[in-house]
């Protein structure tokens, strides 16, 4: 009896499931697929300084500085004109825009570098590794996008206004990542909302001798230059 017991108990341990061991002799399975990385709202404005910080704030600032050194000449600023009664052409003037971009770089690229120097400062920071070549060239890679600007700037003229920044913002959306429809649906809408205000409503001078606008007809083209 003690034989026969022995053997079926040995059978119903041979014929029940074994249970998955997920531990392997590696101490564990790993997947080859890389686990899909999920960007957050709040990350994508994280701010992180280091030690490259204070150099290339210290460069931003000698660019404002250089800037404003030459605002008099370059701006405008010496054909200004305020015996106007009317706030709007004052407005559209052509200092008026240099003026409003010296009065945010200036100040701000002055807190930058102040407080850039107070975090190299804190003795927690000092042992950490130097990473101001990283920096560096993570800022050499903004050119990118300055370089952009240019370009655009050049296509106004020969495009205009509008279509120029239509195809720009839908370009850099794209650049940045954003290609489904609905990105691009709101680039085109933010770029044309753009155009509406600034060009046709607060008539902000642009190049007026554009090459698309003067094959258009005649009455085409004037209405084109003046609100577009």
């Amino acid at each position: 009896m003690t034989f026969k017991s022995d053997l079926g108990a040995a059978f119903r341990s041979q014929s029940q499931p074994k249970a998955f061991n997920a531990l392997g002799a590696a101490g564990g399975l790993s997947s080859l697929i890389p686990k899909e990385k999920r960007y957050k709202i709040e990350n994508l404005f994280g701010f992180k300084r280091t030690r490259g910080d204070l150099i290339l704030s210290l460069v931003m600032l000698g660019v404002a500085l250089f800037l404003l050194w030459h605002f008099g000449g370059e701006g405008g600023w010496d054909q200004r004109d305020f015996p106007q009664r009317r706030v709007g052409k004052i407005l559209k003037q052509q200092w008026v825009g240099p003026l409003i971009a010296l009065a945010i770089l200036v100040p701000s690229a002055v807190l930058n570098v102040w407080q850039s120097y107070r975090w190299t400062q804190k003795p927690e920071r000092r042992h950490r590794p130097n990473q101001t070549l990283f920096e560096v060239l993570q800022w050499v890679k903004a050119l990118e996008f300055l370089a952009y600007f240019i370009v655009y700037s050049y296509c106004v003229p020969v495009l205009g206004y509008l279509l120029s920044t239509l195809v720009f913002a839908v370009f850099l959306t794209t650049r940045l990542g954003y290609r489904k429809p609905r990105m691009l649906a709101y680039s085109l809408g933010t770029a044309m909302v753009i155009v509406l205000v600034f060009r046709t409503f607060l008539q902000i001078k642009t190049p007026v001798n554009i090459w698309l606008y003067e094959l258009l007809p005649p009455a085409l083209e004037t209405f084109m230059k003046v609100y577009f």
